[in-house]
């Protein structure tokens, strides 16, 4: 009897924890956040710096933004994605087809962002299956590379970043409007500059302490 109990009583607070947990995730989903559209390329050094701001802001707000990472720049393609031709050479579009085949491996953005900061970080590209173990991922990259799957999200890619004829890379886009000023700022102070627009927003609950 005393056994039937303790098992009963485990299995309620089991079932429960799941409950709460599920609410918790659902809250999350519901939440108003921040999006953010970080336009970048595999190989650029402007790129690479930011990533020292970007892994730490992202972690630190993980739950307050909704992010959107597009590895190609000031890449163009030509005959439908037969040839692209990239700013920093053949190794940068083979890098930024790369990170494309990754990213979309995943709807994991936490996942996404610990994978590009560690790759864009590595001094080449012989990381990319440690960058992904660490990241939690497991993805086919070699058979995205090679196939027409690659070519089709760099050309997506494209398309996102032809929206805002960017002149620098990277780009940061704050809720689909791009704005001279917040790009400033972003590459001095991310971490400000996110917090400045939460306020804007007031996405922040008043309880909340992580911008003070």
């Amino acid at each position: 009897m005393l056994s039937l109990l303790i098992w009963q009583t485990f299995t309620y607070y089991a079932v429960l924890e799941n409950i709460c947990q599920e609410i918790k995730e659902q809250l999350k989903l519901n939440m108003k956040q921040l999006h953010i559209t970080l336009l970048y390329e595999s190989l650029c050094p402007d790129s690479r710096n930011f990533m020292h701001q970007l892994g730490p802001v992202y972690e630190e707000f993980e739950e307050y933004i909704d992010i959107l990472l597009v590895p190609f720049g000031k890449s163009q393609s030509e005959r439908n994605g037969a040839i692209f031709h990239c700013q920093h050479g053949p190794a940068e579009c083979k890098g930024n087809r790369l990170q494309s085949c990754v990213i979309n491996s995943t709807a994991n953005q936490a996942a996404q962002v610990k994978f590009v900061v560690c790759q864009m970080l590595a001094p080449d590209y012989s990381r990319i299956d440690q960058c992904a173990n660490e990241a939690g991922l497991l993805t086919d990259v070699v058979h995205c590379l090679s196939s027409e799957t690659g070519t089709k999200l760099q050309l997506q890619a494209e398309l996102v970043t032809k929206q805002y004829s960017p002149s620098f890379i990277p780009t940061i886009v704050y809720n689909g409007v791009f704005d001279q000023q917040l790009q400033d700022h972003s590459l001095r102070d991310f971490r400000g500059t996110v917090c400045y627009m939460l306020r804007q927003q007031n996405l922040l609950p008043s309880s909340s302490t992580i911008c003070q």
